[in-house]
């Protein structure tokens, strides 16, 4: 093999194995709630977008100035094509194997936030690619 072959084969191998690690990205979540004051029977909208056979966590983080205390969830509305739940302050979504396309579910979490304590739900729209 001359050089050249040699290069363009290393360039072609670099290539495909950035396209393979772009392919399977991690996910993408934004908050749902950037003010980190929730209310009693609000209904929060949240999207995430993950990779074919790729898990997505979203941890919820309040601001440190937010004191909030999860007292419980359940999924309300389950996703139809994967398994979606939450564990302590962590929101979850796993696709089905080889599912690519749109999948949903809701969330209902009760919380202690200073002398309140109520529910809220988190919607979910996930994004498979």
């Amino acid at each position: 093999m001359n050089f050249r072959c040699g290069v363009f084969a290393a360039i072609l191998t670099v290539g495909w194995l950035l396209s393979v690690m772009i392919a399977h990205a991690a996910c993408i979540a934004p908050p749902f709630n950037t003010s980190g004051v929730f209310c009693n029977g609000c209904r929060y909208e949240a999207s995430m977008t993950m990779s074919r056979d790729e898990t997505c966590e979203r941890p919820y983080r309040p601001r440190p100035e937010i004191v909030i205390e999860f007292l419980g969830h359940r999924v309300v509305q389950r996703a139809k094509h994967g398994v979606a739940g939450v564990n302590g302050t962590t929101f979850a979504y796993a696709p089905s194997k080889g599912y690519v396309g749109r999948d949903e579910f809701t969330i209902e979490v009760q919380y202690r936030q200073r002398n309140e304590v109520g529910k809220f739900s988190v919607h979910w729209n996930a994004v498979v690619q």
